[in-house]
């Protein structure tokens, strides 16, 4: 089972550590807020009130036993972020992934250890954007190196055709993941009817993502 260290269970951090145990993670849940520790002590493996900041009280909670750690305080406590990702980092948690809402502040969370630095803010309102730009793109996440990943409505225009016949991958450069029809998740294999309003988990560089569904847009 895969260890996790979450500090700061704002909303954010709550939804992170719900959502790590929920997928069978170990989760240790640390905030100064027993108010929100109270909140979440029935739903990960342990919730604790803890200074992020103290080696002594991160040591003693057995942090260098996680896998991964997020470090999801308010842009309020950055001071105690930067702090807390330093000794996350020094007691040997491999992986330190820190939230914030700055740029700038993310370079420093960098140098004080942050193996990612996160954006939530910023990730959402290019994702809105994307969504109100393009009426067939239902949702996308960007992946490193340029790669994004979107679910795409398929279009009146492509029903009655095959996955295979779509041919997505070779004119457009995309692979399918998974198609869902009628709220049911299916594989995508090539003889897959597509029916219109069906969504297709599309994987690919960001550009011919976004060219797809833009080319959907008009053949609506």
């Amino acid at each position: 089972m895969k260890k996790y260290v979450v500090v700061g269970l704002g909303q954010f951090g709550e939804h992170v550590a719900r959502r790590l145990s929920e997928a069978g993670g170990e989760v240790l849940a640390v905030d100064l807020s027993m108010e929100r520790v109270e909140a979440l002590k029935d739903v990960v493996a342990q919730a604790v009130r803890a200074d992020c900041t103290s080696e002594e009280a991160m040591r003693m909670l057995g942090v260098a036993k996680a896998e991964v750690a997020v470090v999801a305080l308010g842009e309020e406590d950055f001071e105690p972020a930067v702090l807390g990702t330093a000794v996350l980092k020094g007691l040997g948690v491999k992986t330190v992934v820190v939230r914030t809402s700055s740029w700038q502040r993310g370079k420093i969370l960098s140098l004080a250890g942050a193996t990612r630095v996160v954006y939530p803010e910023a990730e959402m309102g290019e994702q809105l954007a994307r969504m109100l730009l393009h009426s067939s793109m239902q949702a996308s996440t960007e992946l490193p190196n340029g790669y994004a990943l979107a679910e795409l409505k398929v279009p009146e225009h492509a029903a009655g055709r095959s996955l295979q016949e779509m041919r997505l991958r070779q004119t457009h450069g995309l692979n399918v993941i998974a198609i869902q029809h009628r709220g049911v998740v299916n594989e995508p294999i090539p003889e897959a009817m597509l029916h219109a309003g069906d969504i297709l988990l599309v994987a690919g560089r960001g550009e011919r993502v976004a060219s797809l569904a833009r080319l959907w847009d008009l053949e609506r």
